[in-house]
């Protein structure tokens, strides 16, 4: 019985060793994007550059439209890289992520309203109902507009739902508000007119909307050469989104779906990263000091269910700096 047990044990321990192998030597990596220019452009040029196949890496991208299910989905290990907004980096703070580039810093959003409603400040949110996908930009959005404001969250009736019901909602005339982010801004801007809606936008909160590229702790210790190959892939691709952003507009409207007109609406939604801003940013340590006031900002808007992790512990800069020399 000793024996086969033994057997079984090594045998087990002789496939986990050929698993890891796979994963790192395997060029498939299944990558989540979101259907906007932030979430798109950068991982849709590297592939139309063949940045990544010149790494030896083949890049199956997959959809998602919030940051929570994605990451879901990468602790189960169905996704192995990913993008999120602003929203979901409050994951990454407890640790369950890390960062392995950052894409860009979002011009802050704003709540978005009917002027028939005559909700044109925060203080006349009070009591009216307000739909966002919790955990996500969108709640984060919510929390920079009642900033300093005196309003708190408790004092407005929030509607948690997934941002495409949430947009549906709001266009139905169902809720008084809604809170999100491109491209859904431009679906209700096009559909209602800016002349038709009020923008409740925030005073400066002192933090950076940041966008950036996850994987899993297990991820990167078992596939740390892949994990540099795709952030070089991925860096060249900002450089060359950088100088050419229409065509990767247009390369995100044939992934997506939507007409180019609508998605050049978000041409400016972001400061876009380039590997030149990003080195800079960390000889400077500026980068870092953004995710550390990330942190700060989600520990006063009690947005973390755990103690945040160390900012060098899961803001990889060790990992971008291999990939960027």
């Amino acid at each position: 019985m000793k024996k086969i047990l033994l057997i079984f044990v090594l045998l087990f321990s002789f496939l986990m060793s050929c698993g890891k192998k796979t994963n790192e030597n395997s060029g498939k990596i299944r990558v989540a994007y979101h259907p906007n220019v932030g979430g798109a452009s950068a991982i849709i040029t590297g592939i139309h550059q063949n940045y990544f196949k010149d790494e030896g890496l083949d890049i199956e991208l997959v959809k998602f439209t919030s940051g929570p299910t994605e990451i879901a989905a990468m602790v189960s290990g169905d996704i192995q890289i990913g993008y999120i907004g602003f929203g979901a980096h409050t994951l990454a703070a407890e640790g369950k992520v890390q960062i392995i580039a950052t894409d860009g810093i979002a011009v802050v959003e704003g709540i978005r309203t009917l002027k028939t409603s005559g909700i044109n400040s925060v203080e006349k949110l009070k009591g009216r109902t307000l739909i966002t996908q919790l955990g996500t930009s969108g709640e984060t959005i919510i929390d920079q507009v009642l900033a300093g404001t005196g309003v708190n969250k408790s004092d407005i009736n929030i509607l948690n739902a997934e941002v495409s019901s949430a947009v549906a909602s709001f266009l139905a005339n169902k809720v008084d508000a809604v809170s999100v982010w491109p491209p859904y801004t431009v679906e209700i801007d096009n559909r209602i007119g800016l002349d038709n809606l009020y923008i409740i936008k925030p005073q400066d909160v002192g933090v950076d909307s940041t966008a950036s590229w996850i994987v899993t702790p297990d991820y990167l210790e078992a596939n740390t050469d892949t994990v540099i190959k795709f952030t070089r892939a991925l860096y060249k691709a900002m450089d060359y989104r950088k100088q050419h952003l229409d065509e990767a507009i247009t390369n995100v409207s044939n992934l997506i779906g939507l007409d180019i007109a609508t998605v050049a609406q978000e041409k400016y939604s972001s400061d876009w990263m380039d590997s030149q801003t990003m080195k800079s940013r960390i000889d400077d340590g500026s980068i870092s000091n953004i995710y550390r006031k990330q942190i700060d900002y989600f520990l006063q808007n009690n947005r973390l269910n755990s103690e945040p992790v160390a900012v060098d512990k899961y803001v990889r800069i060790d990992i971008i700096k291999q990939a960027l020399n």
